[in-house]
This record gives C-alpha cells, structure tokens and sequence, in this order.
C-alpha cells in the first residue's frame, strides 16, 4: 500500500464527531550521544510523520541534549535521573497526540514504521503495537550472540496479538496508556512490560507486527550483553530462585548452546555457558541497583 493509499484510522469524539487520530513522537536518552540524534531523524523521516517530536533527557552528560537542540529538535530535561518508568510517564504526558510513537536512543525506525502500524487502530481495543528488532549487520561474537539470543533475528515471528509490550519501537493509544495509570515511574527496567500487563488487564490487545521493523543501532560488548539480557528476563522483583535458576541452566544447554553450535559458533557458546549464572550472580545484587546498563537501550521482551 502507498503512501496516498492509506487511511488514517477514525477517532471518536463523544457521542457523535469523529476526526482522523494524530500522531506524536518522544525518544528517551541518557547519555545516548552517539546514536540519539539518528534515532530522532529516523522518526521525523516517517512516510506518516509526527506532528510533533519530544526529546526526553535522562540526566545526561554527554552534550546530547545541546546536539539535539542545535538541529532545532525541543528537548525535555530531568533534572536527575530517574530512570525509565519516570522518563517514559513524562514523555506520555509532554506528547499530544492520539497516538505517540515511541524509538529509543540506541535504535532507529524504518521510514514506513507508522503507515504499517496505523491500520491495526482502526479496532479501538488496540493500546499499542511494537515492531521487530533487527539487526542486519552483527559484528563479533557479541553482535552475533546478541542477534541470535536478544533479538531472535533468524525466528519466525507471525503478527499476533499479546499482551506483552515492547516500547523500544512502537505506537501508543495515549488515552489507553494515561487510563490504566502510565508508565510507572518506579521502575527502572521493565516499565514497557508492566505497563502491558495492565492494559491487557483492562481489556485492551497489544499487537506485535513484524513488518513494523526496529533496528539496533549500538554495538555491545560481552558483559553488556549479558547484562542486557538479565535486565530483559529479570522482571520487575529481580530474583532468581534456585529452581528458576536450575531451568536457565537447562535451557542455556537445550536451547542457546544447541543453536550456537548448530550456526558454528563456539565463541557465542561460551557466552551462552555463563548467560545463566550471570543471571542468578546478578540477582543476588551483587552490583548496585543503579548499575542498569548504558543509557537507554531497546527493552524488548520479543527476545
């Protein structure tokens, strides 16, 4: 379909207007320099695009809340860091529209992210749809253990509706996430799937489309990848139980070795050897809590 072929979505105003829904754009950083700026310019190249675009500031350092705004993009700042749930909750609030399009830092969106998504709010039970992550270039055995382990790239993934939620790239019903209470501004990793637990809870459908494509734009090293990967799987408590951490040991073995192997990869073998017990060392907060990892990365719980 291009571009002049699709209708937006109808919103309904009360008992009787209705009017096409409108679209907003946040992208949260902290400490994101490097890759913020083309993750801002992938949002405001939509084939749809935003009528608005907000920058949120997470307590950075790095000059890129000053790069941002020397390429005439407005930037929201915390005064501190607050982490995620607290970034995402104000950038709901500091955003206009129907619909707000969310891109973290560290990824860029495809140019028809929002002319895909769009056509899944013609159904009002629709709160959000998130994309793919995708990386088509992995470099070293970190990027190749991260596309197989993280993003799942080589997984056949059918569109579906969920109630999990991934908000490294995807589109908000704002009136459906402002209803169920926001983003929590409590929590510091897994604020996206909280919050789509709560909207499945209130009746609305979450839809994962994987032609709504979200890139990974920043390499990572070994322990960040692991670390990464503890703060996708590790929910909102962080425990590890003994018997939990007994099947990580499992899975690591049936399923991550086995595929690792199976691609010729022994170098990402031995990453995924350590993956399970890095994951129960980690929640026995053995490192401060405040350690989350490099600014803000894509939360997706698709991998």
């Amino acid at each position: 379909m291009s571009h002049s072929e699709v209708e937006t979505p109808i919103q309904t105003i009360g008992p009787g207007p209705t009017r096409p829904l409108t679209i907003s754009a946040y992208v949260p950083f902290s400490n994101n320099a490097e890759t913020v700026l083309e993750a801002i310019r992938s949002v405001a190249a939509q084939t749809l695009p935003p009528e608005s675009i907000v920058a949120i500031d997470d307590g950075s350092t790095d000059g890129g809340a000053e790069l941002l705004e020397a390429q005439g993009f407005r930037v929201v700042r915390n005064q501190r860091n607050l982490g995620r749930g607290a970034t995402r909750n104000r950038a709901m609030l500091e955003s206009t529209g129907d619909l707000v399009l969310s891109c973290d830092a560290t990824n860029r969106i495809a140019p028809e992210f929002v002319e895909q998504a769009l056509p899944w709010f013609a159904d009002p039970r629709v709160a959000a749809v998130f994309g793919r992550m995708l990386d088509p270039h992995p470099e070293g055995v970190a990027g190749r253990w991260r596309a197989r382990h993280l993003l799942k790239c080589k997984a056949e993934m059918p569109a579906s509706r969920c109630g999990s939620l991934s908000t490294g790239g995807a589109l908000l019903r704002r009136s459906a996430v402002l209803g169920v209470g926001n983003f929590d501004v409590a929590l510091r990793h897994s604020e996206d799937a909280e919050l789509g637990e709560r909207l499945a809870a209130a009746g609305f459908d979450i839809a994962f489309d994987p032609r709504v494509a979200v890139f990974c734009n920043i390499r990572n090293t070994i322990p960040q990848v692991l670390e990464r990967y503890w703060r996708w799987h590790a929910g909102r408590d962080e425990r590890v139980t003994w018997l939990a951490y007994l099947r990580l040991v499992s899975y690591s073995v049936k399923g991550m070795i086995a595929l690792d192997l199976a691609d010729r990869d022994p170098q990402s073998a031995l990453i995924s050897v350590i993956c399970p017990h890095y994951q129960f060392w980690r929640s026995k907060g053995r490192r401060k809590r405040a350690e989350r990892g490099p600014g803000f990365s894509c939360l997706s719980i698709t991998g």
